[in-house]
């Protein structure tokens, strides 16, 4: 009896450990890390980011891992981030225009980038160009993945150290903390 009794448990500890491995998250490197059908129903991180060089504005939404982590500087592994990024709409000179509100006036959405953390996450990632477990992705206004150069994301985000990468991060938790967060 006692012998089917530690059979049954070794065969339960086997399950647990083949389902325990079959939910972990496989590693990813750049231009892999899925668009989320639902991510303009995630909180957002910042809206209407104003980027008069850039001829931009920009939403960006952070799913529900991410918006738990607290102030610690540090995004948990399972954080996304997705940035949409509109035109504006510029004068006949090509200048940026602004409303009554001295806001940058949206134009229509052009790219939509997404960041992803998880561990081991671009693996394949020059050690120069490494920004700690995160990810990028680009895609166009339809939700079509685009070839754009991840590169030039990684540059913009590796000083960004002491905030884990994450551009606007005292921007963001000072908005939280307004909203009672």
């Amino acid at each position: 009896m006692q012998s089917l009794a530690a059979a049954a448990l070794i065969a339960s500890l086997g399950l647990a450990v083949l389902f325990g491995c079959a939910s972990q998250t496989k590693p990813i490197n750049d231009g892999e890390a899925a668009l989320p059908a639902d991510y303009r129903t995630w909180p957002k991180y910042l809206t209407s980011v104003q980027r008069p060089d850039a001829k931009e504005v920009r939403d960006i939404y952070i799913n529900s891992t991410g918006a738990d982590s607290k102030e610690a500087r540090s995004f948990a592994n399972g954080t996304v981030l997705v940035m949409e990024n509109f035109a504006v709409q510029v004068d006949a000179a090509g200048n940026p225009v602004t409303g009554a509100d001295g806001k940058l006036i949206r134009g229509n959405l052009v790219r939509v980038f997404v960041m992803a953390k998880g561990a081991g996450y671009g693996a394949t990632v020059p050690r120069e160009l490494k920004t700690g477990d995160w990810v990028y992705a680009a895609y166009d206004a339809s939700g079509t993945k685009t070839a754009d150069s991840l590169t030039a994301c990684r540059s913009c985000h590796i000083p960004l150290a002491k905030t884990d990468f994450v551009f606007r991060v005292d921007e963001y938790y000072a908005t939280r903390a307004k909203d009672g967060y």
